[in-house]
C-alpha cells in the first residue's frame, strides 16, 4: 500500500472518527471533545462557570446543565445560595456596592443583577460544528450574608433536587429550573416572580 493510499485512509478514519464524536449530544461531563462545563474560582465568594454544548445539545439543556453545574459547586464550597451575574456585567459595571458580603468578603463588583443567563454561540473552528454555551460568574452566600440591595438568587438545593432527574437521565426526564428568589435586607426571601404588579398579593411566598 502506497504513501498516498494510507493517507487517504487515515484521513477517512478521523474524518469518521470527528463525525461520530460531535455527533452526540452533550452529556453532563467536565469538559471535552463534545462539550461539558469547566469553572475557575475568583475568590472565596465567586466562581466563573461555563457549560458548552455542540451543535447537537439544544439552548435549554445546555442552560440546564449549566445552572446544575452552579448549584453543584455553590454546595461544594458550603453555601447555600447562588446568584448569576453575566460576563457582560461583571467587569464593565463601575462599583457602587456590595451586593453580598460575608466572612469580611469585599469584592466591589457585580452591581446589576437579572434573572437570567446569556447563551453564546460560536463556532468549532475546522470542525464547521457550533457550540451553544452559559457562561457568567456566580456569587455564592448563606442566609447571614449582609445584603446591601435587592437581589435575584437561586436555592443550590432547590437546583439539585429539581434538575437532578434531568441530569442524570441525560435529559430524558423532563424538569424545569426552580425560579428564583429575591433577597433583601431586612426581609424573608420571597419568589422573584411574585413581586411583579401582575402576581397577586396572597401568593407571596416565603422562603422560610
Amino acid at each position: 500500500m502506497n504513501v498516498n493510499i494510507k493517507r487517504t485512509l487515515l484521513a477517512y478514519v478521523v474524518a469518521a472518527a470527528m463525525t461520530t464524536l460531535t455527533g452526540c449530544v452533550t452529556s453532563y461531563q467536565p469538559l471535552g471533545t463534545t462539550g461539558g462545563y469547566t469553572d475557575r474560582q475568583i475568590d472565596d465568594q465567586t466562581l466563573h462557570v461555563e457549560f458548552r454544548g455542540n451543535g447537537y445539545t439544544s439552548r435549554d439543556t445546555v442552560h440546564k446543565y449549566f445552572m446544575y453545574r452552579c448549584a453543584e459547586l455553590t454546595q461544594q464550597h458550603g453555601f447555600r445560595y447562588f446568584m448569576v451575574v453575566p460576563t457582560a456585567l461583571s467587569g464593565a459595571i463601575p462599583a457602587t456596592s456590595n451586593l453580598v458580603r460575608s466572612g469580611g468578603f469585599d469584592r466591589t463588583q457585580m452591581r446589576k443583577v437579572h434573572g437570567y443567563v446569556p447563551i453564546i454561540i460560536y463556532s468549532g473552528g475546522n470542525t464547521g460544528v457550533r457550540y451553544s454555551a452559559d457562561a457568567a460568574d456566580i456569587r455564592m452566600f448563606n442566609d447571614d450574608a449582609v445584603i446591601t440591595t435587592k437581589v435575584a438568587g437561586w436555592d443550590a438545593a432547590e437546583v439539585v433536587d429539581q434538575l437532578g432527574p434531568f441530569i442524570h437521565s441525560a435529559g430524558r426526564t423532563a424538569a424545569d429550573v426552580p425560579k428564583a428568589w429575591m433577597f433583601e435586607a431586612g426581609h424573608p426571601k420571597v419568589r422573584a416572580e411574585d413581586l411583579l404588579l401582575s402576581a397577586p398579593k396572597s401568593s407571596t411566598v416565603s422562603g422560610v
